[in-house]
């Protein structure tokens, strides 16, 4: 009988007993935005491989990386105020990712939080460092806490700069950036991508596409300019927003966007609203050169031509078609010759293609994938079908 009275009691001690481990929520920081740059010590990666692993080294000599931590003032986000705080940051010189949260825990007087990070910023000139981008990437990966589907972007110069910058209609960059990419879907010349796809990529073949952000300081502007082109863990070029539109069609992901055509000296736009891609391999003699086709189907509505002018008859449109068909063609040969002739990159998807639906012949050539890749031939054919000419006519 003792024992089914003791029970009840240790029972009720454990379920209604307080929280141990609390902290209130005005006595943490919640990074929102990470963003890395070259440290001063950067240069100096060569003599680091001439440290034999059982020498003592002093890393506070060394600051390869400066990352700068944002956060929102928590003291702002109250009940009939807004639901962002004002941005505030922290600059951090360090040697490593981890040497970088040791030290922001130092100067900080509040628990850190690291669930709620939404956009990483990476610099240029960082991305001209593989080892060091391979130490960052490896970091976030181990650390748990960190949000694997924050955005990554590329910032044209210091990244620290872009979360010192107060948007017009934001309290901070995070918001500002986040709110783009949402809108990605009426922007075809955004590309989102998460840290956990951007892992993926990279870790298939080192090679990814990241988003470009730029810095107008003459106008106080920060804006999407593109992506950045990544192989082999290392920035080897970029693709300006025309460019990453046509990338888009030719990667078969594109949601949105237009195209703009001229006939008599007036400009037809053409609002892209579905789309299609398929690629096919139509000669597989890869000593020869490989021979791909890419079929793209879009189709839309115009949506700006000039009043006077009258688009009724089936001619009319069948013509205007056919325009835009080689003009888009044109923009994605251009893109497809810029990534397989200039840097050797297949962000369109061959090599998965291949690997998938032809494996006896990935087996043979994957290898000598990008040798085999800038042989190959790429035929290009875009099908514009205008489902409405507008409301009114």
């Amino acid at each position: 009988m003792k024992y089914k009275k003791i029970i009840p009691l240790i029972l009720i001690c454990c379920l209604l007993s307080g929280c141990w481990d609390k902290v209130e929520i005005d006595r943490r920081i919640f990074i929102s935005t990470m963003a890395v740059d070259v440290g001063r010590d950067i240069g100096k990666e060569d003599k680091f491989k001439d440290i034999k692993s059982n020498e003592i080294f002093n890393e506070k000599e060394f600051n390869k990386l400066s990352i700068t931590y944002g956060f929102p003032d928590i003291s702002e986000v109250e009940p009939g105020k807004t639901a962002t705080g004002k941005e505030k940051f922290i600059t951090i010189d360090a040697f490593s990712m981890e040497d970088g949260m040791a030290k922001m825990v130092s100067r900080s007087s509040r628990t850190l939080h690291l669930g709620h990070i939404k956009l990483l910023i990476l610099s240029d000139e960082l991305l001209r460092h593989p080892d060091t981008v391979k130490e960052i990437l490896d970091y976030i990966e181990r650390k748990p806490c960190i949000n694997r589907m924050m955005l990554v972007v590329v910032a044209k110069g210091r990244s620290e700069d872009y979360v010192k910058y107060q948007p017009v209609m934001e309290k901070n960059i995070e918001s500002y950036i986040t709110g783009i990419m949402e809108n990605s879907g009426i922007k075809s010349n955004v590309i989102p991508i998460k840290f956990n796809e951007l892992a993926i990529l990279l870790y298939q073949n080192g090679n990814a596409i990241i988003p470009n952000i730029s810095f107008d300081k003459a106008k106080n502007e920060i804006y999407l300019s593109g992506v950045a082109l990544i192989k082999n863990y290392e920035l080897q070029g970029n693709l300006d927003s025309e460019e990453t539109s046509a990338l888009e069609m030719l990667r078969g992901k594109i949601k949105g966007g237009k195209e703009v055509v001229f006939k008599d000296g007036h400009p037809i736009e053409f609002e892209i609203e579905g789309a299609e891609r398929k690629i096919s391999l139509v000669n597989d003699n890869y000593e020869k050169g490989l021979e791909f086709k890419v079929d793209i189907k879009l189709e839309g509505q115009l949506k700006q031509y000039y009043l006077e002018e009258d688009v009724f008859e089936e001619n009319d449109l069948k013509e205007i078609q056919s325009n835009f068909n080689d003009v888009i063609e044109k923009k994605c040969e251009k893109v497809t010759r810029i990534t397989q002739e200039k840097y050797s990159i297949d962000p369109i998807g061959f090599r998965e293609y291949v690997e998938k639906f032809k494996p006896k012949l990935y087996e043979k050539i994957k290898d000598d994938w990008d040798e085999v890749y800038e042989k190959a031939n790429i035929d290009i054919n875009v099908e514009t079908r205008i489902r409405r000419i507008g409301t009114t006519k």
